[in-house]
């Protein structure tokens, strides 16, 4: 079930919500929440909800273990490992089988070998990658003793299976919704209206409007790459830049919508990422939910600063890889990796752009050269890919250049790099409502609805 789709937004958003406020006991309202999030994942495929449910209690028994163990290490380790590793083995087992499989037998058959592995086609679960992250970040923090397990497994459950959050995100911790969880809002207030339905309406047309029309041009450029010149390759990379951003952005702002429908705070996850300065500072506003989560869980624990290019290279390796089975995205990863090691090498050098329009559009583009991995299925055509984008003779080819695409790049680009953000506008500049926006917001929200059987899935779906 899409956020951006007829049944969502006129049935199932509707029910849940409004069943929510009318149900007044708390633990009731925490268990309607979580059978709605169950039928909206079995809604995709009813077969996979035992994984859920799988990862769910072996997290909650596994944080009542460490805690009933807190004077003897070596049984409260245990319990820590066995919660990590069920995580790992799922997500490796269901993300990660073809690829290790693929690449062994690969190699196996050039050495003259056979196929080491049975060859299975693996579905991959959908949201799999943000439920266990959702869930080992629990452990782990229980295991820190940064927080105390909860006892109340219908609680867990809300917090892992919370539809906003179930299938792309934003990654959120137990922490930093658990006392919202406890002690639900008892009426819908005018301000968790107001914020939900400007996040939810900002996020539709960031996605309706904005990428999808946008994938509307550049996806038959993809796929038929080996005609381009290298303005066209140009015009596709952009284009899928800025994709790629209001698509994600635009579903985490339904989601943060959403829960605040629900009187729940999630935290932001994009801050205008193209208005960076630099690489770091590209990665302080990206996806910001799973930097926070890559920084706290893996780099900090692999040494930070005092070892940093240990520490760097294998938290963007893995970050890459955690993005997709394919070693596209690990060379992303590495990609972005090798960039932050730079920066922060010759960040002191003095002709690095001070001027943070320059700065900005410098950061952009290396951001969307890196995206050259990302697209693409695999290495053979990010290479072409690359070579149609820096192929200096094929700069004096005949081009065919879309205008309607041109200026889609133009308006989302400035958009993206010179507006204020949605969270900006809100929580920052505390902009108070309007009729005339509202009335725009509105009828640009109608415009959306109306397109809604030509939507496509999120992006950040496949990850």
């Amino acid at each position: 079930m899409l956020f951006p789709s007829a049944i969502f937004i006129f049935v199932f958003a509707p029910i849940t919500i409004g069943g929510y406020w009318l149900i007044r006991d708390d633990r009731w309202r925490r268990a309607w929440l979580t059978l709605a999030s169950y039928f909206f994942y079995a809604f995709w495929n009813w077969h996979f909800v035992w994984l859920l449910w799988v990862s769910s209690m072996v997290d909650y028994v596994a944080g009542l273990g460490m805690a009933a163990n807190d004077e003897h290490p070596a049984k409260r380790r245990m319990w820590f490992l066995t919660s990590i590793c069920v995580s790992l083995s799922l997500i490796g087992f269901f993300k990660y089988y073809m690829l290790l499989a693929g690449t062994v037998d690969g190699l196996s058959w050039r050495l003259g070998g056979f196929n080491l592995f049975p060859q299975w086609q693996i579905i991959l679960p959908i949201g799999i990658s943000f439920f266990t992250f959702n869930s080992m970040s629990y452990a782990i923090d229980v295991y820190r003793r940064e927080i105390k397990p909860t006892r109340d497994i219908v609680e867990y459950s809300t917090f892992i299976a919370l539809f906003p959050h179930l299938i792309a995100g934003p990654i959120v911790r137990y922490r930093q919704i658990y006392q919202t969880l406890r002690n639900l809002p008892k009426r819908l207030t005018p301000e968790f209206l107001n914020i939900g339905v400007f996040f939810f309406a900002l996020g539709l047309i960031k996605k309706v409007l904005v990428a999808d029309r946008l994938a509307y041009y550049i996806n038959p450029m993809f796929a038929d790459y080996t005609r381009l010149a290298p303005v066209e390759a140009w015009l596709a990379m952009l284009g899928y830049s800025l994709q790629l951003y209001f698509d994600f952005a635009g579903y985490s702002l339904m989601a943060i919508g959403l829960a605040k429908l629900l009187g729940i705070d999630f935290p932001q996850n994009f801050n205008s990422p193209y208005k960076a300065v630099s690489i770091s500072d590209f990665w302080r506003r990206w996806h910001m939910s799973l930097s926070s989560w890559l920084r706290d869980y893996l780099y900090i624990p692999l040494g930070g600063r005092d070892n940093r290019l240990v520490a760097l290279t294998l938290t963007m390796f893995l970050g890459g890889l955690w993005h997709g089975a394919n070693w596209t995205y690990a060379a992303w990863g590495l990609y972005h990796g090798l960039l932050l090691q730079i920066h922060h090498n010759i960040k002191g050098v003095r002709w690095i752009p001070r001027n943070p329009v320059w700065a900005r559009i410098g950061t952009f583009i290396m951001v969307t050269i890196g995206w050259v991995f990302f697209r693409p299925p695999n290495f053979a055509v990010s290479m072409a890919f690359f070579s149609k984008m820096f192929d200096l003779p094929g700069l004096f080819r005949p081009v065919t250049i879309q205008p309607a695409l041109v200026i889609g790049i133009i308006v989302a680009g400035a958009w993206a790099m010179l507006a204020p953000n949605g969270w900006e506008l809100i929580y920052a500049r505390k902009a108070e409502p309007r009729r005339g926006w509202a009335i725009a917001l509105g009828f640009l929200a109608a415009v959306c609805i109306l397109l809604l059987s030509e939507t496509g899935p999120f992006l950040y779906f496949q990850f």
